[in-house]
């Protein structure tokens, strides 16, 4: 009798485990195949400069992998690309020259130089990504380069001092420039780079953006812990937005009217709400924070950490940091480059340090 009753334990204890076996699936769809993370298909890549390692490193988006790792020139502050993505140009403070990179084949294209280019820092394409405006600090003076041949089209002088970064308005005939130590931002006509008028905007504007629309231009003053909302067409100072301290730079997102505005001494990110003139939260990052870029999207920003040695990946909405990228040493100028499509989608730009 006994083992009749093992017998029949042993039986209903296979029934069970098939059973169970039978209502576990299997294959692609199943939960262990669902626990597999899915690789996400690129969406761009993100262009990161190390001032003290004179490289520019090339990351995938939004895997974040790096892809290359490029020597440029000397301090290497700025980095822009033209809007097809297949060329970047890099601003190289210490040996006076600009960088062409070809972002097809990820090498140093040519190199760009002037006896007139002295402390070259701010750089701006126009939407058609025809023309490069440059400014070149040491020498008071505006270039403007020739994107196609990569030659010095003109070059314009400056009263202003320390004209450091750069803008220009959709549709690409209005520049606008931030001039540290003359408390200024320069109105310029594109292309014949005619300075047209300095206003008056606050104490060391620095950074600088349009919004999408054209409608205004927003100025980083580092001296007031402040963002400036100027009127591009006569250059009124529409509103001051307070900001962390020594704000440096502002991006823009591309499908909305919220502002992200690095400030340096105090290891955060404002965030701005520019429709309704407000304050949205502040995120904190790594030390001392510089260039600052969304992608293409709005849906990330990428926020260099100089001191940290990392970028800052912040979500958007929900502005938090989600991911921390290992970058070299000193990073601060920094791009974004999407996918190209058809004709190309603009790429967007921030960098730098002062």
């Amino acid at each position: 009798m006994a083992g009749i009753q093992d017998r029949c334990r042993v039986s209903m204890a296979l029934a069970a485990l098939c059973l169970v076996a039978a209502l576990i699936p299997s294959g692609p769809g199943s939960a262990v195949a669902a626990q597999e993370p899915e690789e996400r298909p690129a969406e761009g890549r993100l262009l990161v400069l190390n001032k003290s390692d004179n490289t520019l490193m090339i990351f995938e988006v939004p895997s974040h992998r790096r892809l290359s790792t490029i020597p440029v020139g000397t301090e290497p502050h700025e980095v822009v690309a033209t809007p097809d993505g297949r060329k970047a140009y890099v601003s190289n403070v210490r040996d006076r020259t600009v960088s062409v990179i070809d972002l097809t084949t990820q090498r140093l294209a040519r190199t760009v130089r002037s006896e007139n280019l002295v402390t070259p820092h701010g750089l701006a394409m126009t939407p058609d990504g025809r023309h490069l405006l440059l400014t070149s600090e040491g020498s008071r003076r505006f270039f403007l380069i020739d994107a196609g041949r990569d030659v010095i089209l003109r070059s314009v002088t400056t009263t202003q001092e320390r004209a450091h970064m750069a803008a220009v308005l959709p549709g690409g005939r209005k520049a606008f420039a931030a001039n540290i130590d003359s408390d200024t931002v320069t109105f310029l006509k594109l292309p014949e780079l005619r300075i047209v008028k300095h206003v008056r905007v606050g104490d060391g504007p620095e950074g600088i953006a349009a919004t999408p629309n054209g409608k205004w231009v927003l100025v980083a003053l580092q001296g007031a812990d402040q963002v400036a909302i100027l009127d591009p067409g006569n250059g009124t100072v529409l509103a001051r937005l307070p900001t962390g301290r020594v704000p440096v730079r502002v991006a823009v997102t591309p499908n909305s009217f919220t502002a992200l505005v690095s400030n340096r001494a105090s290891n955060d990110v404002t965030v701005l709400d520019v429709l309704e003139r407000r304050v949205k939260t502040t995120v904190r990052v790594g030390q001392k924070p510089g260039g600052i870029v969304t992608n293409d999207k709005g849906t990330r920003a990428y926020v260099c950490n100089n001191d940290s040695n990392t970028v800052s990946v912040l979500s958007v909405p929900g502005f938090e940091v989600v991911d921390t990228i290992e970058a070299g040493a000193q990073p601060d100028g920094i791009a974004f480059v999407p996918v190209r499509s058809g004709s190309g989608k603009r790429a967007r730009t921030s960098s730098g340090r002062r």
